[in-house]
Parts: structure tokens; sequence; C-alpha cells
């Protein structure tokens, strides 16, 4: 007696077609393929966004860094500051250099470019066109007491990702000067 063959679903016929995928079967791979590669797609998307806003993010706080330095620098070893005046405040920084060959440091905002002059010459901005400052205010206050003459410096810088957000970040310093 001949036994019959079983296929794998356990149905014991005798026929057995080509095999092969249904129609349906191929339709719902295609479909559950399409919303993968949808998801993947989505999620390449979010990645990219991110890694343009975290490099204007690290570009914003590099560039404040810089301008933080570079108040710095015109603060230390000033023989005199010029603007603004005791207990008032403004956008100019001017101060008078001990050392000679430096002489005389502005800081101004021009627009939203941060500029800095050497001696009355001309002016050059400190940031890259793709960020603008803003906001920028020194405030020189009395040094009476126990706390001695200090400069505080505070500005805004805003920038845009590739894909239009804007990213602002705010920074200020205080520099106590000594004579």
């Amino acid at each position: 007696m001949k036994k019959k063959r079983t296929n794998l679903s356990g149905w014991k016929g005798g026929n057995f077609g080509p095999a092969g995928f249904t129609l349906i079967e191929i339709l719902v791979y295609l479909v559950l393929f399409a919303i993968l590669m949808s998801g993947a797609v989505a999620a390449a998307y979010t990645l990219f966004e991110a890694t343009d806003r975290n490099q204007t993010k690290v570009m914003v706080q590099e560039e404040g860094d810089f301008f933080l330095a570079k108040i710095n620098w015109a603060l230390t070893g000033t023989q005199g500051i010029n603007a603004p005046l005791i207990g008032a405040s403004g956008s100019i920084l001017s101060v008078n250099k001990w050392d000679p060959a430096v002489g005389a440091i502005a800081i101004n905002l021009d627009g939203t470019n941060l500029e800095i002059s050497r001696n009355g010459l001309l002016a050059i901005a400190l940031n890259s066109p793709y960020i603008q400052v803003k906001d920028l205010v020194f405030t020189h206050n009395f040094g009476g007491g126990v706390n001695p003459e200090s400069v505080q410096a505070s500005f805004k810088i805003d920038a845009l990702t590739p894909n239009g957000m804007t990213i602002t970040q705010q920074f200020s310093t205080t520099k106590f000067l000594r004579k």
C-alpha cells in the first residue's frame, strides 16, 4: 500500500501544486516592508535633524565662549575704563590698556556683529556670519567697601539650524578690576 505524502501544513493529499506565494501573501509582505522602510526613513530624518541642531548649539557655545574670552582680555591689564562710566550701563566698552603697544580697546555691537577696534582704527567683526549677537550690555560697577570695581557684560546669540530652527543662548560674565 502506498503512503500519501504530507505537506508542511499537515494536510494529506495526493496533489501538490507549484510551490510559491499567493497574491495576498505578497501584498501583506509589501505592506510590512513599506511600514518598516517609512519608519527607517523617519528615524534617519530625526537623526539628521538632531545632528544639525546639536552642531548649531555647539557653534553658538563656541562663539559665546570666544566673545567672553575677548571681553576678559580687553578688561585684563586696564589702565582705565572710558565707557561705560561708573554706575552706568551701555552697549560700548572702551578701555585704555597699560601696554602702549595695545593702547585703547573698544568693543561694541554694530547691527548683529560684535566688533573690536584698537586705537580707534577700523573695527573688526568678531563673529561668524552664521550667528547674530543681540542685547549687548556692559555695566560698570563701583568698587566700594569689600567689593572691587567690576564690569559686567551680557549678550545673547541667535543662530539658525539648516532647517530654519532658531537656537538662542544668553551669555554673561563679570570681571573684577585690579588697580
